[in-house]
């Protein structure tokens, strides 16, 4: 099961860090909702994310309707991103 998505690169602030995120598009979130697949802690969907040359194996979270995907710093570094960047996401699930 694989999705394309654009969204907005966020910033967030939790106690005295900063983190990276994006909140998925509506789409998006109601395909990953309607999977019939087992879920992970606080009902996370396993993925394969990508976006531009950077891979990795992440989790996105369910929050307000939406799904959560954070961003590591140097990810972002590496591929040229600053929160307010809008960019192409490419998400393959990681069926167990």
């Amino acid at each position: 099961m694989f999705v394309t998505v654009e969204a907005v690169l966020e910033e967030g602030v939790h106690g005295r860090g900063r983190f990276l995120y994006f909140h998925l598009p509506e789409d998006a979130a109601d395909f990953l909702f309607d999977l019939p697949i087992t879920r992970g802690g606080f009902g996370s969907i396993k993925v394969d994310a990508t976006i531009g040359r950077t891979s990795w194996r992440t989790s996105v979270f369910p929050t307000n309707g939406t799904y959560l995907l954070l961003l590591a710093r140097k990810r972002a570094n590496a591929e040229r991103l600053t929160p307010g960047d809008t960019t192409k996401i490419n998400l393959a699930v990681v069926v167990p």
